[in-house]
């Protein structure tokens, strides 16, 4: 299914998380149509490399290295961006990982939680002024989420053997996050998030133990099951920038078609307790970084 993007020339967008799999291809096709695109990733090479396919298709393109799993990192990527780059027409949290091995941040998290949630929470809260006229933040979340707990109170799940009961909590609170955000945003910036498909070629499969990991590769053979890489990012690059869904806020969406969440995903007490908890852990004022009056739909 062709999704056609407008010109796209002197915008800018930064992706996390976009030297493989669906942020590299949603950054070509923005690049394709003009656009600036900051490329983000912790390989060098891959960037270099991801850098290289965003200016053949057309565009321009930096590559920004940072490790998310540190909230220096994160903050010194979000201040590169801002001495060194033009105003963000998207923020797109497109970074993240799986794991079932009990690892803690560098900043004594929970690994998870701590790249998939904490670090698009302060890289917002840094950029947030960053942001041009009708800016967008978007996230990449997951049906995972329909099956996860958020605990404000404890958002910080070390993974262990329960390690996709922690991605699932983490994808539920991308959703409870981009709720939450939506309501503090004044009238014409937006946030969302989506869930881009089941994608056996994306690279999830590398944080997952054997013999899982086979189960999960072998679903690209399931007739129906399996969507590619390129699904995913056409719909991350359409939710970036197309003009049909300027204006939507607050939503959530299965590839590009909007979709209800869980009902976890849509209480409101719980969100605002966990953009709380969250500040409070990242060590920001939880007011930021607008203090709109929008409501979510």
């Amino acid at each position: 299914m062709a999704l056609d993007l407008p010109d796209l020339s002197g915008r800018n967008y930064l992706l996390t998380g976009s030297t493989s799999g669906i942020g590299r291809d949603a950054a070509r096709r923005l690049g394709a149509r003009g656009a600036t695109v900051l490329v983000h990733g912790r390989d060098a090479e891959a960037g270099r490399a991801a850098v290289g396919e965003v200016t053949a298709a057309g565009g321009n393109a930096a590559f920004l290295r940072a490790d998310l799993a540190s909230l220096d990192a994160v903050r010194d990527l979000a201040g590169t961006v801002r001495e060194e780059h033009g105003r963000l027409d998207a923020l797109c949290h497109n970074a993240g990982l799986f794991t079932t091995r009990r690892r803690e941040s560098e900043d004594g998290y929970g690994l998870t939680v701590a790249v998939n949630h904490l670090a698009p929470f302060l890289l917002t809260r840094e950029l947030a002024g960053h942001l041009a006229e009708a800016g967008r933040v978007l996230t990449t979340s997951s049906e995972a989420h329909r099956s996860g707990h958020v605990d404000p109170e404890r958002p910080v799940r070390v993974e262990g053997l329960s390690g996709w009961s922690a991605y699932a909590d983490s994808k539920l609170a991308n959703v409870l996050f981009t709720r939450e955000l939506a309501r503090r945003l004044p009238e014409g910036y937006t946030a969302n998030c989506f869930h881009p498909g089941v994608i056996p070629g994306s690279g999830f499969s590398r944080g997952v133990p054997f013999p899982l990991n086979l189960g999960w590769t072998a679903i690209r053979f399931v007739p129906g099951m399996a969507d590619t890489v390129a699904d995913g990012g056409r719909a991350l690059a359409y939710l970036a920038a197309s003009p049909e869904v300027a204006g939507v806020s607050g939503a959530y969406f299965d590839g590009t078609r909007r979709r209800r969440p869980a009902r976890s995903a849509r209480d409101d007490r719980t969100a605002r307790r966990l953009w709380e908890r969250s500040a409070d852990l990242v060590g920001v004022d939880p007011a930021f970084p607008f203090e709109g009056t929008t409501a979510v739909e």
